[in-house]
């Protein structure tokens, strides 16, 4: 075919090539949420129920897919109001859907995280920094902190979804100065009230706060004030609260002193009762947010170095700043509370993930790219370097007694290495891809190092299930015990032995209980309805000939043998506890129940 000259050719030698460069974002976005829902989900179910919250949280869902109390959690039986019940109805769904399990109860959390990558992917693009949406995606949804804390069953994955979505919303509406956004961002912000409480909407008012007296533009500060106080939102906002809980006030007595008051305002000022909140120095959440980022400190570090700072009166630069205020916040508050959890950290990781983010579309809309990628490859070659160096380690006779001593069995010797290397090779032609001025391949490779830190960690907890959960001896107690066996639990509960409820046991009795736990609902039930017993329980149990077991931790053994209760009772022995119990009188025992 001829052409004649000035002839403009609009075939496939022009449509072809722009229907390509449209399709890549698309295909860069698709691969980093494929990338993160598989170091979200990979091997979910493989560890068992941790004892601690894992089995607690687990436990009240089931109490709730089973017929309990959808307004009032419930505990072993009796109330827990520590925090709202949006994680455990999710947790009864998933049961309802999937049936009872590890990953069916971790679901909520990991499907939370994976919401919350696939939002910053949204809002970069509604926000036209396509790339800073992408990367703080891959940032949260393939470090090690954060992938770690999302695959276990906290409330913090579903607080972060909810929260980190009003304050996107909110940031934008001000920057628009569009009430619908904002009316928008109580949905989000109620989601995460009904997960932990009134933390959510605080938080948010302190990062409004904050924008209101540090940078209001483009309002005025008394304009934005107005603008924050819009009735139809604080309506709203009340309107999806306020029925919860009006519901549990009327419902539970001592909730609102409990939950409010003791939970919220105690809990920050350290003085709650009783006092099982974890602490720390004010330093404490420096260590804790090099964890939650890990791999994507090196980068960050760069990206804060070379970039162009996110000035400017776009809706992207505007909102790093918000982002960067409300990381701010969230550490100075978090600091300054007695009570401390490294898992509060999520939403910052997501927030500095954003800010860089945003400073990395800068470089790349100022064509000043080519002055990032050879640092940014440089600082993924030095994490490589330092995994190859953990690499030789491995094979040391000190390092594989130092891993004995912690519980990893020597079988486990021959994967580390392999792991590791593959940490070290991932990250080192990450680092050779950027120097090449290949930024997604890079980065993609880069976020795959996440995914064999994962596998490494899935393993470990399966390796280390003696450790941490009673999966085994709940199957070995069935395999022996009648179906009517009342179990009981010797002063301990939620830090070791939590997770027999969830492997079959669904009523555990404590003898001389310390759970705190079990504090409030133990305080509000009736003698015969509450798990908290003394030793006549057993006397009783031992009298009428019923079949009867009591759990030991091996570090309360020795008080437990002082009282005699384990006189004439047959045992068994585990790793850091032993079951003492009593079989039924001849005649009267029933079928043994079944292996979990």
């Amino acid at each position: 075919m001829t052409v004649a000259p000035g002839t403009h050719v609009t075939g496939a030698s022009t449509v072809l090539p722009r229907l390509l460069r449209q399709a890549t974002p698309w295909l860069a976005d698709t691969l980093v949420l494929a990338l993160v829902a598989t170091c979200l989900f990979y091997g979910l179910g493989g560890p068992p129920l941790r004892d601690n919250n894992e089995a607690l949280y687990a436990d009240i869902g089931r109490a709730m897919f089973q017929g309990g109390s959808w307004i009032i959690p419930h505990l072993d039986g009796v109330p827990y109001i520590e925090k709202p019940p949006m994680l455990y109805w999710l947790i009864a769904a998933s049961f309802k859907i999937f049936g009872f399990g590890a990953w069916q109860a971790r679901l909520p959390d990991t499907v939370a995280a994976w919401l919350t990558a696939a939002g910053c992917v949204a809002y970069g693009r509604w926000m036209g920094a396509p790339l800073a949406g992408r990367f703080a995606a891959l940032v949260c949804g393939t470090a090690l902190g954060y992938v770690l804390i999302a695959r276990t069953i906290l409330f913090d994955p579903l607080l972060a979804l909810g929260w980190l979505a009003a304050y996107a919303l909110v940031a934008r509406a001000a920057h628009d100065r569009d009430r619908r956004w904002l009316r928008l961002a109580m949905v989000p912000l109620a989601l995460g009230m009904l997960t932990k409480g009134p933390e959510a909407l605080l938080l948010l008012g302190l990062v409004g706060l904050v924008q209101l007296l540090l940078d209001p533009a483009p309002m005025q500060r008394t304009e934005l004030l107005r603008f924050y106080l819009d009735p139809w939102s604080i309506a709203l906002l009340l309107a999806l609260v306020a029925p919860w809980h009006l519901a549990a006030t009327a419902k539970q007595p001592g909730f609102a002193w409990f939950y409010f008051v003791n939970e919220t305002i105690n809990r920050f000022l350290g003085t709650r009762v009783p006092a099982d909140f974890h602490t720390g120095p004010w330093w404490y959440y420096g260590p804790k947010l090099l964890i939650g980022l890990f791999q994507w400190v090196p980068l960050l570090v760069v990206l804060v170095w070379r970039t162009p700072p996110a000035d400017g009166t776009s809706a992207a630069a505007s909102s790093a700043r918000w982002a960067r205020n409300a990381a701010v916040v969230l550490i100075v508050f978090y600091s300054t509370a007695s009570n401390k959890g490294a898992y509060y950290l999520l939403p910052t990781v997501v927030l500095i993930a954003w800010w860089g983010g945003v400073r990395l579309q800068k470089a790349l809309d100022r064509d000043r790219l080519a002055d990032v990628l050879a640092p940014l490859g440089a600082a993924a070659l030095a994490f490589g370097v330092a995994a190859l160096a953990l690499f030789a380690a491995t094979f040391t006779s000190a390092l594989h007694a130092t891993l004995l001593r912690v519980g990893m069995p020597a079988s486990e010797f021959t994967v580390i290495p392999v792991l590791i290397g593959a940490l070290a090779l991932v990250s080192m032609f990450a680092g050779l891809a950027l120097r090449a001025g290949r930024l997604h391949t890079g980065l993609l490779l880069y976020g795959l190092a996440g995914l064999a830190m994962v596998i490494f960690a899935t393993r470990m907890d399966i390796v280390k299930t003696d450790d941490t959960s009673q999966q085994r001896v709940a199957q070995a107690m069935h395999a022996i015990l009648p179906a009517d066996t009342e179990i009981f639990s010797w002063q301990t509960f939620e830090d070791q032995d939590a997770s027999l409820l969830a492997y079959g046991f669904p009523r555990l009795q404590i003898i001389d209980s310390t759970s705190a736990d079990l504090w409030f609902g133990c305080h509000h039930a009736s003698a015969d309805a509450s798990p908290c017993v003394g030793s006549a329980a057993i006397a009783r149990a031992r009298s009428a000939g019923r079949a009867f077991a009591i759990w030991v931790a091996r570090d309360r053994l020795t008080s437990f043998v002082a009282s005699g209760l384990g006189n004439d009772l047959r045992q068994l022995h585990f790793r850091d506890s032993v079951v003492f119990y009593s079989l039924p009188s001849p005649g009267s025992r029933k079928n043994p129940r079944t292996t979990s």
